[in-house]
């Protein structure tokens, strides 16, 4: 999926808009109902274009991103209480507020557990899903260990340490998801590039606008809020152009492919665990008690007992590693044909299902084309099965090539073979691919010393237009070979089904 004219007239927008929110604050400083209305407006349309591109994803990333979504709205929420609730006295808002915004951060941490859980699997979707809440704990206890608390006790500061809590907690996670989120990126692959980039540099603009605040409030005394709201514009307008970013094709994704990548499995499975707790141990010792005596063989006892667990992790990781070759050597004997190496019937139809289903819910059209090779039963009978065998595996490297331009190629058996073409453009684009199929196929084959030409019939049929179902639109390009066949023409496109089907359909109508 690539942007839109939509997409780049969102981020035109999106730009002015933030443009005239910064100008609204340095020009208009008492403009305060504007200025609200100006926080407000931004993520809930960033929250409505995210609802809208998400539709073009497939299943479990529309998921992700309408979660993200609902997030934007949170934010929305609390910027509406924050903003107009006075009604409530101000320490009534700001915990309203602060309820919401709580609520955004859950929702955020929600769809990267989520979207992780889909492709690793439940149990490792729950360790990644501690792993958040370790480093979550471990940043907040450090950041009030060595940064808060010192300056509490070095500044005139008098207020309660609730508020503190609260407002140092929300750049901390923002800091832990944009960790994560690039820890997602190189474990899955799900997101693109650019869309982790937009996704980590509006965490970053959010993270800048809370710190200034926390730090500006809080020690300095100075209520700046006005002047920090464009930062967090900017975030969610970020956060919505990570979901108009290119995603990367993982429909085919084999058994192998779903494995983490090295630096993914390097951060998740060793870093973190084992990196987080040796550190945290370490500033322990610095503060309780150093490194003497009893305290010294505890440590050694524990770093022992570390490098013990990492070798047993390194053992385990080997194991899988092959078992999911394994997987993947019996996921491809299902999948492919012997002879060929092409896919065989029964994924052709398991795909071909997924695909009609697709097409369905985004309203595109399928195309299939359904071919034979003609007189391929007198090279059987003149050179014997041993040459049949060799023209097949020719015509399936052949038609291997095509696989490149994004559309399936399968060998339902014998000389049959299918071409399937998600996302079908117009009629005339199918006859065009038919055209190079047929003149690919017809180049002279040499078979064991011997040059043999031979020609495909080819059939055309398209769902939804010729076809209610799968099996029926087989059926149709199949009767389509055999009209091609004789009529002795390349191929045939069945325009009398289209017809009967589109008459059909204005009488029920």
């Amino acid at each position: 999926m690539s942007p839109t004219p939509a997409d780049h007239l969102w981020i035109r927008l999106a730009i002015i808009y933030a443009f005239i929110q910064i100008m609204t604050v340095l020009w208009m400083p008492d403009a305060l109902s504007l200025q609200r209305v100006l926080v407000i407006i931004a993520p809930m349309a960033a929250s409505v274009y995210l609802i809208r591109v998400s539709r073009r994803y497939k299943a479990h990333l529309r998921r992700f991103w309408f979660m993200v979504s609902i997030g934007l709205m949170a934010d929305a929420a609390a910027r509406i209480v924050s903003s107009f609730f006075f009604g409530f006295g101000k320490e009534s808002a700001f915990q309203i507020s602060s309820y919401f915004w709580g609520l955004e951060v859950i929702l955020f941490a929600s769809c990267l557990i989520y979207l992780f859980r889909h492709v690793q699997g439940p149990l490792r979707g729950l360790r990644f899903m501690l792993d958040i809440v370790i480093v979550g704990v471990t940043f907040m206890t450090v950041g009030w260990e060595y940064l808060i608390k010192p300056e509490l006790q070095d500044s005139t500061y008098s207020g309660g340490t609730g508020s503190v809590w609260v407002d140092m907690l929300f750049p901390l996670c923002g800091m832990v998801l944009i960790f994560f989120t690039v820890v997602l990126y190189f474990n899955t692959r799900q997101l693109g590039k650019w869309a982790v980039i937009s996704l980590s540099l509006g965490g970053s603009a959010y993270i800048m606008g809370d710190a200034l605040h926390f730090y500006l409030v809080h020690f300095v005394n100075l209520e700046v809020r006005a002047y920090l709201d464009p930062l967090h514009t900017l975030s969610v307008f970020f956060i919505a152009s990570a979901g108009a970013q290119p995603a990367p094709d993982t429909g085919n994704q084999t058994v192998k492919e779903r494995e983490p990548r090295p630096v993914g499995t390097l951060i998740v499975r060793y870093l973190l665990p084992y990196g987080v707790l040796g550190g945290m141990f370490a500033l322990m010792a610095q503060r309780f008690g150093g490194w003497n005596g009893l305290f010294t063989g505890l440590s050694l006892c524990v770093i022992l007992i570390l490098f013990r667990q990492i070798l047993i992790q390194y053992e385990n990781d080997r194991l899988l590693h092959r078992l999911h070759e394994s997987l993947r050597q019996s996921e491809s004997l299902a999948h492919r044909d012997d002879l060929t190496g092409l896919y065989n019937r029964r994924y052709f139809n398991a795909r071909l299902s997924s695909s009609l289903l697709e097409a369905d819910r985004t309203g595109s059209r399928v195309g299939l084309l359904y071919m034979d090779m003609n007189r391929f039963k007198k090279v059987n009978d003149r050179y014997g099965h041993r040459a049949g065998d060799l023209l097949i595996r020719k015509v399936a490297c052949r038609l291997q090539s095509l696989e490149s331009k994004g559309i399936l190629v399968s060998r339902l058996g014998g000389d049959e073979f299918t071409v399937m073409i998600q996302s079908a453009g117009e009629d005339q684009e199918l006859i065009w691919m038919a055209e190079e199929i047929w003149m690919l196929l017809s180049e002279p084959y040499e078979l064991e010393g011997y040059e043999v030409r031979t020609s495909p019939s080819i059939g055309i049929a398209v769902y939804p237009d010729h076809a209610r179902n799968d099996q029926e639109l087989i059926g149709r390009a199949d009767a389509a070979m055999y009209a091609a066949k004789e009529r002795n023409a390349r191929w045939h496109f069945d325009v009398d089904r289209t017809m009967q089907l589109q008459l059909l359909d204005q009488k029920i109508e």
